[in-house]
């Protein structure tokens, strides 16, 4: 039943022309970074070579963006076009399709994460290597998958959002607003607030190079997953009791 309710979840976001759009949009996004911190190199106020070099693949991490939106939009969707109804009377157990949603927002993410991964990697090997720069650190591997790995969590948190907001554009606003202004703001101009919320907490995942601002790695990521994981159990709860009509 899972299996069939996620493949069902799986072949709408593929009929969807704007997953399509979306997913296409990331990984270019990620160039363009890649391209902006090669060209800041030198400019980092003291930052080691080695940090500003992974700090180049962090950038893997700008996907984020597009996954939130299909998360948000995959869930939220459903209200605006007032199929969350047919949906309920087709599946009444509630909490398989908000699983299903995960799941299949968690697959879509995981794949968006991946391509962006592999053209970061790509483009940050031509472009340092252009720039007359070192390409390469031990860490470069670990920084690819944490920031690939924050890609998928924040589709996951997109979907909790959706469920959450369940009007579609006011979703998308707070989405937008609070994670690529709100938060990115508070963790750049109070680092000792900052790190504690959602924003700095994925950047720490991602390894990004910024000393002691950010919590370390393994703290980053269990703070985010734990920031996702309240998000997606009060999306359940609320999607369990409110009526849908």
């Amino acid at each position: 039943m899972m299996t069939d309710l996620i493949r069902a979840e799986l072949l709408k976001a593929r009929a969807n022309r704007t997953t399509w759009i979306l997913a296409a949009l990331a990984p270019p996004l990620c160039v363009a970074w890649v391209g902006l911190m090669v060209l800041l190199m030198g400019q980092g106020g003291g930052v080691p070579l080695d940090a500003q070099i992974e700090n180049v693949y962090t950038m893997t991490q700008q996907a984020y963006v597009f996954t939130l939106l299909l998360g948000v939009l995959g869930m939220a969707g459903e209200n605006r076009h007032q199929t969350i109804t047919w949906q309920f009377l087709v599946n009444p157990r509630r909490d398989r399709v908000v699983r299903a949603k995960l799941a299949a927002y968690g697959i879509i993410g995981l794949l968006i994460a991946t391509v962006s991964a592999l053209v970061t990697l790509v483009a940050g090997l031509v472009m340092l290597g252009l720039a007359g720069h070192p390409a390469w650190t031990p860490r470069v591997p670990a920084v690819l998958l944490g920031s690939a790995l924050a890609v998928v969590l924040y589709g996951l948190l997109g979907v909790g959002l959706g469920a959450l907001i369940r009007n579609q554009v006011a979703a998308v606003a707070v989405a937008l607003t609070w994670f690529m202004y709100a938060d990115y703001l508070l963790v750049s101009f109070l680092p000792d607030l900052g790190r504690w919320l959602p924003t700095g907490a994925a950047r720490a995942l991602s390894g990004m190079p910024l000393g002691g601002e950010l919590l370390p790695v393994w703290a980053g990521g269990l703070l985010f997953a734990g920031y996702v994981a309240v998000t997606v159990l009060a999306a359940r709860a609320l999607t369990l009791r409110r009526d849908v009509t």
